[in-house]
């Protein structure tokens, strides 16, 4: 399965690829802002899209999800280190699996990524 991380802190983006690399998903790319996530969903084609809401660009990752408009078969977990019902009410309207929020652990993506059948 090819997995995009969309994550503007290099850190938290290096994190998530070893967490993904661990479970056994060695086909991951990362993008740190709008452009280049887009660009990559287009190049790559991802199955799966790690996503942090809040980007360091004026567009966020709800809008690398909205920008799709349904022309993808990418699956979408949203990531982010706001758990308030401002950025839940934000994600409403897009199509995604989840949401998890920072810090999370390789045990919580990996529940997250059973409950969602990804993972068996």
């Amino acid at each position: 399965m090819r997995i995009l991380i969309i994550e503007d802190n290099a850190i938290q983006a290096l994190y998530l690829e070893t967490v993904m690399n661990n479970m056994g998903f060695q086909e991951t790319a990362k993008a740190n802002s709008y452009d280049q996530a887009i660009k990559l969903i287009e190049d790559f084609k991802p199955e799966l899209l790690l996503v942090d809401i809040n980007l360091d660009d004026e567009l966020t990752g709800i809008d690398v999800v909205k920008s799709l408009n349904g022309n993808s078969e990418s699956q979408v977990i949203y990531i982010s280190g706001n758990s308030d019902r401002f950025y839940k009410n934000q994600i409403e309207g897009t199509k995604h699996l989840g949401y998890l929020v920072k810090p999370i652990s390789q045990r919580e993506l990996r529940h997250m990524l059973e409950s969602v059948n990804i993972l068996q």
